[in-house]
């Protein structure tokens, strides 16, 4: 078992859990409410869904690994992705004033930092 990708994979279900549960009423629904087109509501919304099932998966994918298959790729790939993420929203959030007015990086940082490290103590 690897307990740091398994750790990742945790991480990463606080964050679609995150995503799908708390932004909902956060994000979702207040920018829904704004947009005055029915397609563009559409699109958000499947966007919305695609990022949750997203996340989701990452999340499975990296718990999968930790108990069974310890795919360093993957890994490697999910610590990528997420770290991808981090920087995308710490960019964002320091361009609007500050580093905590977008907080999603941290939890995107430390599942990429989480999975990084399972990937490089696997066997």
């Amino acid at each position: 078992m690897n307990w740091w990708m398994f750790a990742g994979g945790l991480m990463a279900m606080i964050c679609a859990a995150g995503h799908a549960i708390a932004g909902l009423n956060t994000f979702y629904r207040p920018i829904k409410s704004a947009i005055t087109s029915e397609l563009h509501a559409g699109i958000l919304t499947g966007i919305w869904h695609l990022i949750t099932i997203h996340f989701a998966l990452s999340a499975l994918a990296l718990l999968v690994l930790s108990a069974f298959g310890q795919q360093v790729t993957v890994a490697w790939l999910m610590a990528a992705q997420f770290a991808g993420y981090a920087a995308l929203y710490l960019g964002i959030s320091l361009r609007l004033g500050g580093a905590l007015k977008l907080f999603q990086w941290i939890p995107f940082a430390m599942t990429a930092i989480l999975a990084a490290a399972g990937a490089a103590t696997a066997r």
